[in-house]
């Protein structure tokens, strides 16, 4: 058995290289650089109090207007990164924006999405173009194998004389116009390259002077795709790297040369260390490797005597096979015999449920004819009963058409009169009172009416339900006799 070892990973620090900003190469023309044993030491001290915190700046803004200068020109580069790269998802999706951004700046993104279109236009034009030179190029390449081929059988020059010259030169003559169709493409192509870098900057100008079409278009910065995204963080990035740069002081830029050298110095003590441990690994893996042969000896071993107890088995399962076939023969000469048996019961059945069906289908029919003889009579009994109920609904209009007119009449009078002595309000008063009391008794006359039919209607439908049931039980006893 080889000892466990355990092996801890050093994980080595790239050494950055450190441009000098310009204070320092403006130093180094005229200050000499000071031994590393004098100036730094404090520093390096400082440094080895908190290394977590030995490459971060002692200022944290900045100072100079240089500096300031160089950091709002690369924000503001940030921003125009922002905005063009949200260009696709704005012009997907124009009219939502079309509010907020305002007349002049929507008509600059909808040209922009003109020159756009006919960029890609005569890009994929110029794709087509080069495809089908190429495609040219091969079948006249492959032509001329032909030829050569041809012309060695046939042994006559001035037959390939004849042959090769005028393909050549429609060759020639199709190369030419091709590539000329191509370099107007790729002219057209840079043009309108230039035309997009153009529109680019307009949009950008007119972003700059439109802070709520600014703040639309950051609020949208989830609709950016994984590219995009990647290259506004990696400039993010960027900018706290050049501020980091603008910051370091060139003392501060000579300490943290100083701290690194240090840990280059203990990088590469950790290297030697590695390399002691990995050949006291490779020793340990030696001493493994050994004991994976013994125990792949053993392996094979096993596998030998496994190898000839399968053989053994082989022949036990052919043998059990064997029986197994003889006793299926068994059971199917049983299991045809059974099938048979079974067949004959199914076909005596089936002769069976025929003669059932064709008595109960005869019987059906009977009953289907009875039925619609039955459904006849009640559709006639209820036409008849609704032409009745209507005879007395008109009668019933006629009388209430009568009573609404008489009672207008009344009204119309009651008006015309009102202005009459007492005693004539008095006989009037008699007259209505009479004609309401024959009135109401007309009404109730009629409700009685009324009351008088629907009583015969319901007996009548009742002496019909009746005399239909009093038929279905006389057929019903019939066919029990029969």
């Amino acid at each position: 058995m080889a000892a466990a070892m355990t092996v801890t990973d050093v994980v080595t620090v790239p050494q950055p290289q450190v441009e000098p900003t310009l204070q320092i190469r403006l130093q180094a023309q005229t200050v000499p650089r000071p031994p590393p044993t004098m100036a730094p030491k404090a520093g390096l001290r400082k440094l080895k109090i908190d290394p977590s915190r030995a490459l971060e700046p002692t200022r944290k803004k900045l100072s100079t207007i240089e500096s300031q200068r160089v950091m709002t020109v690369f924000e503001e580069t940030i921003r125009r990164v922002e905005v063009i790269t949200l260009l696709p998802h704005i012009l997907q999706n124009l009219d939502r924006f079309r509010i907020s951004f305002g007349q002049e700046l929507i008509e600059l993104l909808e040209q922009h999405y003109r020159i756009q279109e006919s960029y890609q236009e005569i890009r994929d034009m110029l794709d087509q173009q080069l495809a089908k030179r190429m495609r040219s190029a091969k079948t006249q390449s492959t032509e001329a194998v032909e030829e050569e081929g041809q012309n060695e059988l046939d042994r006559e020059e001035t037959q390939e004389e004849s042959i090769v010259r005028p393909s050549s030169a429609s060759s020639a003559g199709s190369f030419a116009s091709i590539d000329s169709q191509t370099e107007n493409m790729r002219r057209n192509l840079t043009y309108v390259a230039h035309q997009l870098s153009n529109s680019c900057k307009n949009i950008l100008r007119c972003f700059s002077i439109n802070p709520a079409a600014m703040n639309a278009v950051t609020a949208e910065f989830k609709k950016r795709d994984a590219h995009c995204k990647t290259l506004c963080g990696n400039l993010h990035e960027l900018k706290e790297i050049l501020l980091c740069k603008l910051l370091t002081t060139p003392r501060e830029e000579k300490e943290k040369m100083a701290y690194l050298d240090e840990i280059s110095q203990r990088e590469r003590n950790n290297a030697v260390i590695i390399d002691k441990m990995e050949a006291e690994l490779k020793a340990a893996l030696d001493d493994k490797e050994e004991e994976i042969r013994k125990k792949n000896d053993v392996i094979r071993r096993l596998q030998a005597d496994l190898h000839q107890i399968e053989k053994f088995s082989e022949e036990h399962i052919r043998r059990v096979k064997t029986e197994a076939e003889k006793q299926e023969a068994a059971d199917m000469k049983n299991s045809d015999g059974k099938r048979q048996k079974l067949q004959q019961e199914i076909n005596q059945l089936r002769t069976q449920l025929q003669n059932l069906t064709m008595e109960h289908r005869e019987s059906e029919q009977e009953l289907r004819r009875r039925k619609f003889k039955i459904e006849t009579e009640v559709e006639n009994w209820i036409q008849k009963y609704d032409q009745d109920m209507g005879e007395r609904q008109d009668e019933y209009e006629e009388i209430d058409a009568i009573y609404t007119e008489e009672k207008k009449q009344l009204n119309e009078l009651e008006e015309r009169f009102k202005t009459l002595e007492a005693e004539y309000l008095q006989i009037m008063e008699e007259r209505r009172l009479a004609r309401e009391k024959r009135e109401k008794a007309e009404r109730e006359l009629a409700l009685m009416v009324k009351a008088a039919t629907t009583i015969q209607a319901f007996w009548r439908s009742f002496k019909v339900r009746k005399a239909l049931k009093s038929k279905k039980k006389k057929g019903g006893g019939k066919k029990k006799k029969k």
